[in-house]
Order: C-alpha cells, then structure tokens, then sequence
C-alpha cells in the first residue's frame, strides 16, 4: 500500500493505535488477539503507508533490551527512514535508569512517561493526595534528569487523560532541563475539561511529542463521553495543531495514535468531579461547553465501539485498520 502522497509533515505511528491488534485489550482472555503486532510489524505498516516513524513500548515483540536486539531494531528503522520514540510507564527512576539508555540504542530522542493509571479526569480517589504525588513525581524527574542529559534523550510526560496544562508546565519548569518536557497527547485534554488547542499553546515551550489523536463526543447528562474516531473525523482541529507545532515546537516528533476501544465517560458536569483540581475561571470552560454543545453526536447515535459491541475478531481488526487507513488519507489531504 506504498504511495507517493505526501504527507504534511514526518508523521509516525504509535503502537497503541491498535488495542487489540497490539494485544492489549482483553490480554489474559480468550477475547485478547492471538497473533498481536510487534515493533516490527509496526515499522512494516508505517513504511507501507507513507509515515515516518513508530512509537512502541521497548522490548514490544523484540523480547529484550539487550544492546544487539536493540541495535538490530535500530538498524530495521533506519534502513527504512523512520523515527522511534519509545513508549514507557509511569515516571520511574529504576525503569527510566534501563529506559533512557536502551532509547539511546534504538536510536531514539525521547521516551514518552505518564503520570498516572487515571482516565477521564477523575481525581475522586486521591483529590486530597494529588498535590504530594506530584510533588513525588516531580522529585522521580529531578532524580533523571541527569542522565535523560547525559543519553540525549528526553523525558516526555504524557497529559494522560489526568493532568492539566499547569501542572505540566510546572513539573517541566521543576525539573529546570530541556531534556524534559510534554508529550502531548492531542484531544485529552477534553478529559481534564481544557481545549485542546488552548491546552497546546500552554504546554508548546514543554513539546517533544505528539499523539495525533481524535475523539467523536457523545453528550450525556454528567458530561461527555469521548469515543475514538479517525483522525480528522471528530472534534480536534488537526490543521491549527499541525500549525501550532511547526511554528512552536518545529523538532517535535508527532504520531499518529488512535485512541482506546473502550470510550471515556467525563463527569465534569457533576460537582464532584472538581475537588482536587487546581482553582480555574470559567472562561477557561467556556470552550469546552461549547464544543460540547456544537460539536457532539446525534443523542441517538450509538457511541460503542466495536469492542464494546462485543463483534468478533475479524469486526476487530477491520475497524482499527479502517481508521488507520482514514487517517492516513485525511492527513494526506492536508497537503494538497
């Protein structure tokens, strides 16, 4: 499926487009795929569709982070043009002490951290812990920043549906290193109810990387529910994003990740769901209300995936490759 069509900009792909074609949804269950991707695979798709690079979690099928394994993935990407990032887990020292130096093998400039397991914004169960587990992770970041320096490779931490824009520009000016910063991922933000393109502005001094991603949004009576959609085909303004980060942050790496199977329920109508966020004006809702109320499917439509539909395997991998493919396409026409 080579083509010559280029795209408007070097665009990768991240392994976590593919929940179940990547092995991770139902893992452990007679539901989970029996034959998942790997780095590989990956680096064969993405060449096959004209992008740039890939983003997988290190040892993803390669089965080790010996130095020889790496650097024959390394060798496999370079041979065919790409960039890696590499995909990690929540800001740990030990981890990120294997991490960083095998990424520097791989030959990558970042890897990609969270923060915390919290999806939709929901804070309830540790809204009176959240300042001292930032301060926490903020100490994990000062303790590698040294040798993120050290490797050349930066440590990205990802608004993973938990935190906001401030307290990731704070983390990053804490940590006081250009080796560490954000790794954006591009319609979360709606999960801690910011715009996502005001989101952006405020982090751009922070980018290292992008997940281009986009949601459909499905009202409901407590908020929204974000449902994962080809790029181009939801809420995101992909063409301002792309402008924001060519003009901000030009040496950002930006993949394509297609978001869970699994729709994000966000309850940020309900009085609850506020407790534990730092004080904000109304203004700075105002445009999510309004997306909302502007940009939100049919009430009748059905939000489920086909994950959540329960369709089988073929139903699976057809609907992830589909989307990956109208993304591909939409991005394509960008630059014409």
């Amino acid at each position: 499926m080579t083509t010559s069509k280029r795209l408007p900009r070097p665009i990768g792909l991240a392994a976590h487009s593919f929940g179940y074609l990547g092995g991770w949804s139902g893992a452990g269950t007679p539901r989970a795929c029996p034959h998942p991707l790997n780095a590989y695979r990956l680096m064969d798709l993405a060449v096959e569709r004209g992008l740039a690079g890939v983003e997988f979690p290190p040892a993803w099928g390669l089965g080790s982070l010996e130095a020889a394994t790496l650097e024959e993935a390394r060798a496999y990407a370079e041979q065919r043009g790409l960039f890696v990032v590499v995909d990690g887990g929540i800001v740990d020292v030990e981890e990120l002490r294997e991490l960083l130096p095998a990424a520097a093998v791989l030959g990558a400039r970042t890897v990609r951290t969270t923060i915390s397991h919290i999806l939709c914004g929901d804070r309830r169960a540790v809204r009176d812990s959240w300042p001292d587990y930032l301060a926490d992770i903020s100490q994990r970041l000062q303790a590698v920043r040294g040798l993120a320096e050290e490797y050349g490779v930066c440590v990205a931490l990802e608004n993973h549906q938990d935190v906001t824009s401030e307290e990731l520009v704070m983390l990053c000016e804490q940590a006081g290193s250009p080796f560490i910063g954000v790794n954006l991922d591009a319609s979360n933000p709606l999960a801690v109810a910011e715009e996502p393109l005001e989101f952006a502005r405020r982090i751009a001094p922070y980018l290292k990387n992008v997940h281009l991603k986009d949601y459909y949004v499905h009202r409901t009576p407590q908020g929204y529910r974000l449902v994962r959609s080809a790029i181009g085909a939801g809420v995101l303004d992909v063409p301002a994003l792309l402008d924001l980060c060519a003009r901000e942050a030009p040496a950002a790496t930006i993949s394509i990740e297609l978001g869970a199977l699994h729709a994000r329920h966000v309850r940020f109508l309900e009085d609850d769901f506020w407790p534990g966020y730092p004080e904000r004006r109304i203004e700075r809702v105002l445009p999510v209300l309004r997306l909302r109320e502007q940009r939100a499917r049919p009430d009748d439509e059905d939000w489920r995936t086909p994950w959540e539909r329960e369709e089988p395997a073929e139903a699976l991998a057809t609907y992830e490759m589909q989307q990956l493919e109208e993304s591909v396409s939409y991005l394509r026409s960008l630059a014409q």
